[in-house]
């Protein structure tokens, strides 16, 4: 990891730094809400399902102690938050343990004490190696937390996403960037990181969109291959992170070079174009009322309308065997749903090859999904394409999904120029 890190935020405010009262509060917390979750799952003859919720016990409790904003101190983070950990699961120990003292009807006697401290003893080493292991193998957040002019430098270094996740590239486009473009994931559908102008707009799932300026951007880390890229801010707060693999990163690079954002270790090749370079003009074409329609590739319909005829002749032969089946009524009846539900599945199958199509008709798009869905709409309301796993993902100019295409059509080189001819890069 680079040691080359912006220093010119040193200090760190009372209320960011923390609490070491307050961290103990959140970590012992913590520790009760996990003890109380394993005890409820052997309780509930989840035995073996409770030891493995150990390994996460330094996760939960981590994350109360970020929760109630402890001290942001590497050492007084690990030492909290561990010996909670490795009490929680020793607690969890003696608890499981003492429990047949409760529940059982019948006193103890000396054996009885003798050999339940023995079981006890050997619960302890296991419950405290689990909980160890556990807390190194989950510290990565808290790490990040307390390790806080370093917070970013952990995180663009976490690996885990593959070698090719994150490879940046040896040069950047020839030509500035637009006012407005956004990163597409290749892997998922979805906007992550949208630029508007001097702005950008991070957009996470299930949580709520984090918008900020450049001017809040204090340098970015680009991490290694299998790990990610971090814009942090002046306290080394996240701002929010990408990976080269993401459609239009190069972009992203070009335009934080022009806006003269710091990069750590920004490689050797990477140049921004003159600013007054003439952008270059889309590619025109004399068709100017395009009129064609797409369908699936011909291997594609055989194929799906294979499937949908196999699966459609197992529903029906499941139907027909009903007068032939000697069972209750439940099972009879449950026999029909399986048999309908398959012939349902067929017929979809079947109607795939057909329905799947794009229309164009000189500005208007229709795209007509697998499963028939009709979605109709202009195409100067698009403002980007990206490519994922199977799908053409079409974007407003909001960034929200306009419509998805399947990646299976036919022509799909005649579609392309139709977007080009319209300025839209496919």
């Amino acid at each position: 990891m680079s040691n080359d890190y912006n220093t010119s935020h040193n200090e760190i405010s009372p209320e960011l730094q923390g609490s070491i009262l307050r961290g103990i509060l959140g970590s012992v917390t913590g520790m009760i809400v996990c003890v109380l979750i394993m005890l409820l799952c052997s309780l509930c003859q989840m035995g073996n399902f409770g030891i493995m919720l150990q390994l996460f016990a330094g996760l939960v409790i981590g994350w109360f102690y970020r929760l109630f904003h402890g001290r942001r101190s590497k050492t007084a983070a690990y030492v909290t938050v561990g010996v909670c950990t490795v009490s929680a699961s020793v607690l969890w120990g003696v608890l499981m343990a003492l429990l047949p003292v409760f529940v059982s009807p019948a006193p103890f006697t000396a054996a009885d004490w003798g050999r339940l401290w023995g079981e006890i003893w050997e619960l302890l080493l296991l419950c405290a190696g689990l909980g160890m292991i556990g807390f190194f193998l989950t510290r990565k957040s808290l790490l990040a937390y307390a390790d806080w002019k370093r917070g970013p430098w952990h995180i663009a270094y976490a690996g885990g996403n593959g070698y090719s996740y994150n490879l940046l590239p040896e040069k950047l486009p020839a030509v500035n960037p637009p006012a407005y473009f956004a990163l597409h994931s290749r892997f998922a559908s979805g906007t992550r990181l949208i630029v508007e102008g001097s702005s950008l707009r991070w957009r996470r799932r299930l949580r709520k969109d984090c918008v900020f300026s450049v001017r809040d951007i204090a340098g970015v880390v680009l991490g290694p291959g299998n790990g990610c890229n971090v814009l942090y801010g002046k306290d080394y707060q996240v701002l929010a992170k990408f990976a080269s693999s993401m459609e239009h990163a190069d972009l992203m690079f070009l335009w934080l070079l022009q806006k003269k954002v710091s990069i750590v270790n920004a490689p050797a090749g990477w140049r921004s174009p003159a600013e007054d370079s003439p952008e270059p003009k889309p590619v025109k074409s004399s068709i100017h009322q395009q009129q064609f329609t797409l369908r699936l590739k011909r291997s594609a319909r055989i194929g799906f309308a294979g499937m949908g005829w196999f699966v459609l002749l197992i529903g029906l032969a499941l139907f027909l065997s009903i007068n032939f089946f000697t069972g209750t009524i439940v099972e009879r009846r449950a026999l029909i749903v399986v048999a309908l539900a398959t012939m349902g599945g067929g017929v979809v199958g079947v109607r795939i090859g057909t329905v799947c199509q794009v229309e164009i008709d000189g500005e208007q798009v229709r795209v007509v999904s697998r499963f028939g869905r009709t979605k109709e709409f202009s195409v100067k309301e698009v403002s980007s394409v990206s490519k994922s796993l199977g799908w053409i993902v079409l974007y407003d100019r909001e960034f929200n999904t306009l419509a998805k295409i399947d990646s299976y059509l036919e022509n799909l080189d005649k579609l392309k120029e139709y977007f080009t001819f319209y300025g839209i890069k496919m």
